[in-house]
C-alpha cells in the first residue's frame, strides 16, 4: 500500500508539472482534439457516402475507433512517452537512474512519465461513445458497463503491450525507434474499420500474431450483437484474457532486457 501511494505520488506531480504552463497546455489540448476530431470526421463522411462498411453502419464504425482511441489514450498516459523515450534514455545513460531506485523499475519508470496530454481524448472518445450507445439504441445495462470496463482494461493492456514491445529492443540495438513506426504506427491504421474487409492474411495477422483486432473488432460483436465470426464465437470475450498474456509477455521482455542492460557510460 505504502508503495501505491509513492508511485500515485509520482504521477500526480508529473501530471500536475505539466500542466503548470497553461498556455502550452492549453494549446497541445487543442492540437490534440483537431486531430483526433479529423479522424471521427473522416470516418462519418467516408460512411455517409457508402451508408456502410462491409454491413457496418456509421455508428457501428466509430463504435470501432471509440474503442481504439479511449484504450490508446488510456495507455500511452502511462507508457508511450516513457518508451517513446527508451532509447534516447539508454544512449544517454538517463536510464541507470531508475535502475538506482528500491522500486519497481517499470511502475517507476511510467510513473515518472505519466502524460497530462490526453484528457481530451477521454472526454472526446466518451461523448462519441454515449452518442454511438443512442443511436445504436444499445441498452447500458449495469453487466454491459461492468463488461465495457473490463474490455477497456484488456484493451489498455494490449495497447500498451505493443507500446514496450516495440521499444524494449532497444536494450540491444540502442536505437529502435523504427520499429515502433513499423508495428505499431503504421499496423494500427488496420484498427479504424472492421476487420473483416481485409484479406485473410491480415485478419490471421492482427488476430494471432500482433492481437490489435481485439481491441475493438472482437469485443464490438459483443455489443453491437454482430454475428461476424471470423475464427471463433468465443473471440468477442477474449479481450480481457488476451491483454494479460501480451501484457505478460511485454513484461517478461522488459525484465530480460533490463538484465542484459549495460550502461553507456554517457
Amino acid at each position: 500500500m505504502h508503495l501505491l501511494r509513492l508511485y500515485l505520488a509520482f504521477s500526480k506531480v508529473n501530471f500536475l508539472t505539466q500542466m503548470e504552463y497553461r498556455t502550452q497546455y492549453f494549446l497541445r489540448m487543442v492540437t490534440k482534439t483537431i486531430a483526433w476530431l479529423t479522424g471521427f470526421i473522416l470516418i462519418s463522411v467516408l460512411l455517409y457516402r457508402f451508408r456502410a462498411i462491409s454491413g457496418w453502419s456509421t455508428y457501428e464504425v466509430l463504435f470501432l475507433y471509440t474503442l481504439d482511441v479511449l484504450s490508446y489514450s488510456l495507455a500511452a498516459t502511462f507508457f508511450l512517452s516513457p518508451f517513446q523515450n527508451l532509447s534516447r534514455n539508454i544512449r544517454l545513460g538517463m536510464f541507470d537512474e531508475v535502475l538506482t531506485k528500491p522500486v519497481n523499475p517499470l511502475l517507476y519508470y511510467m510513473c515518472t512519465k505519466t502524460s497530462a496530454g490526453y484528457v481530451n481524448n477521454y472526454i472526446i472518445s466518451v461523448v462519441v461513445l454515449g452518442l454511438c450507445f443512442k443511436n445504436l439504441q444499445i441498452k447500458l445495462t449495469v453487466a454491459k458497463l461492468i463488461a465495457l470496463v473490463i474490455v477497456l482494461l484488456g484493451a489498455t493492456l494490449i495497447q500498451s503491450a505493443a507500446f514496450m514491445l516495440t521499444n524494449i529492443p532497444a536494450f540491444w540495438l540502442v536505437k529502435s525507434n523504427s520499429l515502433y513506426r513499423l508495428f505499431f504506427s503504421n499496423i494500427t491504421g488496420f484498427l479504424q474499420y472492421p476487420l473483416s474487409i481485409y484479406n485473410r492474411s491480415v485478419q490471421i495477422i492482427l488476430t494471432f500474431i500482433l492481437p490489435y483486432a481485439f481491441v475493438n473488432y472482437y469485443p464490438a460483436q459483443y455489443f453491437l450483437g454482430k454475428e461476424e465470426y471470423l475464427f471463433h464465437p468465443l473471440f468477442q470475450y477474449l479481450t480481457p484474457l488476451v491483454g494479460v498474456l501480451f501484457f505478460t509477455l511485454a513484461y517478461f521482455l522488459w525484465k530480460l532486457g533490463i538484465n542484459n542492460y549495460q550502461s553507456t557510460g554517457s
